[in-house]
């Protein structure tokens, strides 16, 4: 018996290039596609299958059954994040992306953020192949992102990306893997500001906090874990005349969220949750230099500008255990700034481009 093995497979997606229109597809060469390393992945035919069994056939079983229409889901992982992962899947989610380069050398910044009501997402190809079946997937699209991780750990990174369905067998060779060390929290910094002196840098500085117009509370050290993901709430639209497979993807009424376990210190985040503070977070990683001479180092800034507690964070813990608070966040609009922003950075000069 010619058993296949798990660890033998293989997913591609064209992350620095998006379709042209959707379900268009890409052509899965190395300057618009990247092969994933680390990672777990499922994928998921979701058809809608109808047969006869409900009308009448004469016979007591029914007799046939069709495919109405084709769907696909991908849920992807990362136990150990690398920063392209994050910067890419970043930029599919939420959907748009802006690059700067650190003056001529090789590294560059990505800042992501969702993109404005009513603009649609990217949409791009992706290629798995698994017990030697390789199939080409067109009409990607980002459904969810959650970045998260425990002190003296790695970033973890996960993601669901739907397909219109549209799928056929393949044989392209992969695309090269980007290589990159992991995101380790030990390069972490986390910075928290309430009340009015809250206040976004409009050009985020790396390895500086960015949310506050005082002196913020510095949370490095107290920092349990942490959580945030988005959430586009997608949903196919197979219209009329689609063949089969959906004509789009869009989003619903789109979502952030936030959650943290910190040391418990005092009652000052009790207060935050009586008196319904806004509050604003960043999480600041820097870690290798990424070009020599350069100012840049891979890493990333994540900054939350608004969001209150939704959940009294009493002291938790038995007779043995360091008390710790848990933070359960509502993330809202300030008025000014995106729900969420994420800069990345690393060696990949853009995202998604058209």
């Amino acid at each position: 018996m010619n058993t296949k093995k798990g660890w033998n497979q293989e997913l591609m997606l064209s992350l620095f290039k998006k379709e042209s229109a959707y379900n268009a597809g890409v052509s899965m060469i190395n300057a618009n596609a990247c092969s994933m390393s680390g990672f777990e992945a499922e994928e998921a035919w979701e058809d809608k299958v109808e047969n006869d069994k409900a009308e009448v056939t004469g016979k007591e079983h029914g007799y046939d059954q069709e495919i109405i229409q084709q769907g696909l889901k991908l849920a992807y992982k990362e136990p150990k994040a690398k920063p392209n992962s994050v910067a890419a899947l970043a930029a599919l989610v939420m959907g748009s992306v802006v690059s700067t380069q650190d003056g001529a050398l090789t590294a560059y910044k990505h800042k992501i953020t969702p993109v404005a009501v009513g603009t649609a997402l990217p949409s791009i190809q992706a290629e798995m192949k698994k017990g030697g079946i390789q199939y080409a997937y067109k009409g990607i699209k980002g459904n969810t992102i959650k970045i998260a991780g425990e002190a003296g750990g790695v970033v973890s990174l996960e993601s669901e990306i739907l397909g219109s369905g549209t799928r056929a067998i393949s044989a392209t060779s992969f695309a090269n893997k980007i290589i990159e060390s992991w995101l380790k929290l030990s390069n972490c910094k986390v910075w928290m500001e309430d009340g009015s002196n809250i206040s976004i840098s409009a050009a985020l500085v790396q390895d500086a906090e960015d949310v506050s117009s005082a002196t913020p509370a510095d949370l490095k050290v107290r920092l349990k874990s942490f959580e945030w993901g988005w959430d586009n709430k997608l949903e196919g639209q197979p219209g009329f005349g689609g063949a089969g497979v959906f004509q789009d993807i869009d989003y619903g009424r789109r979502a952030a969220n936030l959650k943290f376990t910190m040391l418990f210190s005092d009652d000052t985040e009790l207060n935050h949750f009586i008196n319904q503070n806004p509050l604003a977070i960043e999480f600041d990683m820097k870690g290798a230099l990424i070009a020599v001479t350069g100012a840049m180092y891979y890493g990333f800034q994540l900054i939350i500008p608004r969001f209150k507690l939704k959940s009294a964070p009493l002291a938790k813990g038995g007779v043995n255990d360091i008390l710790t608070v848990e933070m359960d966040c509502e993330v809202f609009d300030d008025g000014t700034n995106s729900a969420s922003i994420l800069e990345v950075y690393n060696a990949q000069a853009a995202y998604l481009t058209a």
